[in-house]
């Protein structure tokens, strides 16, 4: 008994050595092009944060047009992991690596930065570059 519990705590303590962070490498293996894919939407989601902050000190002086923004904002957050999930459906029990391969992970986070990226251009466009009158 004391020797599996030896090795059960031996295996605890070198967890953290198997979860290493595995780099981003556009001619690597399918875990550092997955890294890629998290990267590129890790930006596009710093991105989107940053123009909201812009829009939101913009509408700081109106009170309603600022809890529309922040409530259309919340829900496309809500759109857009919809959309995911129905372009990536997964039920309860299943693995998605399973059901769409190791690339999974590549396919899903560069979908969802491409979504980011869109609404990051459409926040751009429509509340901070255009003005009220360009209508």
């Amino acid at each position: 008994m004391k020797t599996v519990l030896t090795l059960a705590l031996v295996l605890c303590a070198a967890a953290p050595a198997f979860a290493q962070e595995v780099a981003c490498n556009p001619g690597g293996n399918q875990l550092e092009l997955n890294a890629c894919a998290d990267q590129d939407f890790k930006k596009a989601d710093a991105e989107l944060n940053a123009v909201y902050r812009q829009i939101v000190a913009k509408l700081a002086g109106e009170p309603v047009a600022l809890a529309k923004m922040k409530a259309a904002q919340r829900l496309w957050v809500q759109l857009r992991d919809a959309d995911l999930e129905a372009r990536y459906p997964v039920g309860e029990d299943e693995n998605p690596r399973f059901l769409y391969g190791s690339m999974y992970p590549m396919l899903y986070s560069s979908a969802k930065a491409a979504l980011t990226t869109a609404r990051t251009a459409y926040l751009r466009n429509e509340f901070l570059e255009r003005s009220e009158y360009d209508l």
